[in-house]
C-alpha cells in the first residue's frame, strides 16, 4: 500500500478556534487502476466488500454481521483486482459507514450474474447491524 493524506477541516464559531485535522492513510494496490484516491469509499460489488479509507480497511459480510478488517479478506487477496469492478462512492461522506446503505447499493451495483465468486458471503438485502 502507497501512502496518501486526505484533509479534513472542523467548522468554526466565533467562539472557538478552526481546528485543521490531517489524516494519513494507506492507498490499496488496486487504487490507481480505477483512479482512487480514497476521497470517497470504493464498493466492490461481486465481493459485496466496501474498502472505508477512513477506517483504513475493509468492510465484509462475516456470519451475517458487517466486520471490520484491515487487511483485504481472503476470498479477494487471489483476485486481480486491477481488473475488478469497483464503484467508487462519490459524494458519500467518509464520517458514514458505507456498510448502513448497503441495500441501496446493492440495488445500484448489483452484482455481475455469473462472477463465480462462490466463496464470497452474501449480505443479506435488506442490510445487517453495523462493524464500528
Amino acid at each position: 500500500m502507497l501512502p496518501f493524506i486526505v484533509f479534513a477541516q472542523n467548522s468554526t464559531t466565533k467562539h472557538h478556534k478552526t481546528k485543521h485535522v490531517i489524516k494519513a492513510y494507506s492507498i490499496p494496490q488496486w487504487a490507481s487502476a480505477h483512479q482512487y484516491s480514497g476521497e470517497a469509499p470504493a464498493y466492490f460489488p461481486d465481493y459485496y466488500t466496501f474498502y472505508d479509507p477512513e477506517r483504513g480497511g475493509y468492510v465484509i459480510c462475516e456470519n451475517g454481521k458487517w466486520s471490520f478488517t484491515p487487511t483485504m479478506p481472503i476470498y479477494m487477496s487471489n483476485k486481480d483486482l486491477n481488473k475488478s469492478r469497483v464503484q467508487i462512492l462519490k459524494g458519500f461522506s467518509l464520517d458514514l459507514h458505507p456498510e448502513n446503505d448497503y441495500p441501496r447499493f446493492m440495488k445500484l451495483y448489483p452484482p455481475l450474474p455469473n462472477n463465480n465468486n462462490n466463496d464470497v458471503p452474501v449480505p443479506a438485502a435488506q442490510g445487517m447491524s453495523g462493524a464500528q
